[in-house]
């Protein structure tokens, strides 16, 4: 369990690195450092298209969700992927436990998609639970959400490198929440949802 000051103390720093990366649309919002993850008041919706397992075509809006998280990654990454999907288990595991009213899925969107055919994003992410969904954008999309969020992506021979920040949205697809590449304490990301998201709308 890391100590408060610890906590603080990091996420200034990662808050910095964050903001610094942001384009000025996004730059120009709110931030404040509450919880384990970057705060972020933002009054517009975050919008992009993706293809599911079977081809078909949706926009973010579509996912119907008191809460949607959304993750980059791809399943031959051996280090934040396996780190942020293990967490996002753990809070299913809790919302199922407390008998969550709201809805929340988990959105990850492949950064690799040439190496990750449908069956096998299917075999080790959406069929984790119904919550979980797996994304394909399109080279284009991908690029503009990418930018849009500050996610930076690099190719190189052995595959991509990306910085595996996991983001909390709104029933209405507005950024709220940013989680950099940290280690959490278990129960960390449902003590956020609850406390930042959902407490105007009834706990869970």
């Amino acid at each position: 369990m890391f100590q408060s000051s610890s906590i603080l103390l990091r996420t200034l720093v990662i808050s910095a690195v964050v903001i610094a990366a942001f384009p000025v649309a996004l730059v120009m919002a709110s931030y404040v450092n509450s919880g384990y993850g970057l705060s972020v008041s933002q009054n517009e919706p975050v919008k992009f298209s993706w293809q599911d397992l079977q081809g078909v075509k949706h926009d973010f809006s579509d996912v119907e969700a008191d809460a949607t998280y959304l993750m980059f990654g791809f399943f031959s990454c051996s280090d934040i992927c396996p780190i942020r999907v293990h967490q996002l288990q753990q809070l299913s595991q809790q919302l199922d436990q407390s008998n969550a009213a709201q809805d929340v899925r988990f959105l990850m969107v492949t950064i690799d998609p040439n190496n990750e055919p449908s069956e096998l994003r299917a075999r080790y992410f959406s069929q984790l639970s119904d919550r979980f969904i797996s994304a394909e954008l399109s080279p284009k999309a991908l690029n503009e959400v990418q930018h849009t969020l500050g996610e930076r992506v690099r190719s190189f021979a052995d595959g991509p490198t990306h910085a595996g920040n996991l983001y909390l949205f709104d029933q209405n697809k507005e950024l709220v929440k940013i989680y950099s590449q940290l280690s959490y304490p278990k129960g960390a990301l449902y003590s956020d949802l609850t406390s930042t998201l959902l407490s105007d709308k009834g706990s869970l």
